[in-house]
């Protein structure tokens, strides 16, 4: 296992995809696991940067066919799908990871929460 400290700032998501990237890069993915497995990384550090604080850590778990990505962070509550209109410019985050994650889901730690999902990487 891996794990990764972030601020709870605006580059923390870019962050994030930058060490996927190198954590990966000697992986041969498909392009579509490597664009969900960022993808779904961001929703998830972009909604502890919004609603969660520091501390914020990423961890990535390697198992043979699939990646298991937590992302803990300060904040108490349990994230939830939201539907939302087609033309609202957000919401979108947990609902994203529902659809194209394997499984996911979260767990309290603390006065915090740890969000993960896992993904296929074929």
């Amino acid at each position: 296992m891996t794990r990764l400290e972030l601020r709870a700032d605006p580059s923390a998501a870019r962050r994030a995809r930058s060490w996927l990237r190198e954590e990966f890069a000697a992986v041969d993915l498909p392009t579509r696991v490597r664009q969900t497995l960022e993808l779904l990384t961001t929703e998830l550090v972009t909604n502890a940067v919004r609603y969660g604080g520091e501390p914020i850590e990423v961890r990535l778990r390697r198992a043979v066919g699939s990646v298991r990505v937590s992302v803990s962070d300060g904040g108490p509550g349990t994230p939830e799908v939201h539907h939302v209109p087609p033309t609202a410019t957000g919401g979108r985050g947990v609902a994203l990871v529902d659809t194209l994650a394997l499984r996911w889901g979260s767990d309290a730690a603390g006065a915090g929460k740890t969000v993960w999902f896992e993904l296929a990487l074929q």
